[in-house]
C-alpha cells in the first residue's frame, strides 16, 4: 500500500513542477505546443502511477525530456519571430467592418453558431458592432468595437477621476502579509497607522488592501 502511495505523490509532484516550470497560463490559453506536452506528460504520469511493474523512472525521465523540449522552444520562440509563428500559429482576422471573413472561417474551420456564440459571452449583440474580430493564436476572440458601441470612458466627458492603483493585500485573516508590504514600500506601521484612523488594529481586520495611489479597502472580523 506505501508503495503505491509514495510513486502516486512522486508523480503528482513531478506533474506539479513541470506545470510550474513550464510557467504559463489557464488550458484555455495554453499555445499549441503547449497543450500538446500538458496532455502527454498527464498520460506518461498516468501509466506508471497504475501499473507497479513500471519502473517509476520510466514516467519522470520522459516528463523531464518534455519539458526540458519546451523550455527550448520558448527560448528559441523569443530569439525568433518567424520560429514562434510556425510553432504558435499566427493571429487571424475573421470579422472586418461589421462583417465575417467567410473566406478565413472556413479555412479556420469556424461555424457562425460558434462566432456569435463567443460574442454573445463578450457582451456583444451583433457582428455589425464589431470593427475587427481576431482569433489569437491560443484560440480566443479579441474584438474591437465600433466607436458608437465603445464603452463610455471619462475621457469622453473631459473628467479627471480619482487615480486608481493595483490593490494587493497588506492584511488577510488578521495577519500582514510581508511582500505585499515590500512591494508596496510600506512597512508595519504605515499599515497600523491607516487602521487607527478607523478604530481598529490588525488582529481585527479580516481582509485589508492597499494600492501604490493610497487607496484603502478594509473589511473587519465578523463579531462572535
Amino acid at each position: 500500500m506505501a508503495v503505491p502511495l509514495l510513486r502516486t505523490l512522486i508523480l503528482y509532484l513531478s506533474v506539479v513542477i513541470a506545470v510550474r516550470v513550464m510557467g504559463k497560463r489557464q488550458i484555455g490559453e495554453l499555445d499549441p505546443s503547449e497543450l500538446v506536452i500538458t496532455i502527454l506528460i498527464s498520460d506518461l504520469a498516468a501509466i506508471p502511477m497504475q501499473d507497479l511493474g513500471i519502473p517509476l523512472f520510466a514516467g519522470v525521465i520522459p516528463i523531464v525530456t518534455l519539458i526540458s523540449v519546451e523550455i527550448l522552444m520558448s527560448f528559441f520562440s523569443l530569439k525568433s519571430r518567424r520560429f514562434r509563428r510556425l510553432i504558435n500559429g499566427q493571429p487571424a482576422i475573421i470579422i472586418r467592418k461589421g462583417k465575417l471573413d467567410i473566406h478565413k472561417l472556413r479555412q479556420m474551420r469556424l461555424t457562425t453558431d460558434e462566432v456569435i456564440e463567443t460574442l454573445r459571452k463578450q457582451s456583444v449583440s451583433s457582428v455589425s458592432d464589431v470593427k475587427y474580430g481576431v482569433i489569437e493564436p491560443d484560440g480566443s476572440l479579441s474584438i474591437v468595437l465600433k466607436q458608437p458601441q465603445q464603452p463610455v470612458t471619462a475621457e469622453m466627458f473631459g473628467l479627471s477621476p480619482k487615480n486608481q492603483g493595483l490593490p494587493v493585500v497588506v492584511v488577510s485573516d488578521g495577519k500582514l502579509v510581508p511582500r505585499s508590504l515590500q512591494l508596496l514600500q510600506k512597512d508595519e506601521q504605515d499599515v497600523v497607522n491607516q487602521l487607527r484612523n478607523q478604530g481598529l488594529t490588525i488582529a481585527e481586520v479580516f481582509l485589508m488592501t492597499l494600492d501604490d495611489c493610497g487607496n484603502v479597502f478594509v473589511q473587519p472580523k465578523e463579531a462572535k
